[in-house]
């Protein structure tokens, strides 16, 4: 069984950066990453994009507004997957 993606359809990012998938890549150096951050501001599936990046392996993109890098060893990487966590367990799905 695969993972759910129905919320996709209600994401707030929701064809926000066209066809520049890169733009959600987490990049450590700076660039887009501050846009992409706020464009998950206020979205409805906040809960469900954390989910998601969890369940899929979420090294080196954003989910739910949060840019995980892609050292899984690292003090950074550790605290972006705290953040994700308290997301994907916070309040009622939507």
């Amino acid at each position: 069984m695969g993972v759910d993606r129905d919320w996709m359809v209600a994401a707030k990012c929701r064809g926000s950066t066209g066809d520049n998938l890169r733009a959600w890549e987490a990049d450590n150096r700076g660039g887009d990453g501050n846009a992409v951050v706020d464009a998950c501001r206020g979205c409805t599936v906040m809960r469900e994009c954390a989910r998601y990046g969890l369940a899929t392996g979420p090294g080196g993109m954003v989910w739910a507004g949060v840019p995980v890098p892609e050292m899984p060893h690292t003090s950074y990487y550790a605290r972006a997957i705290a953040r994700l966590n308290a997301i994907a367990n916070s309040g009622p799905a939507q």
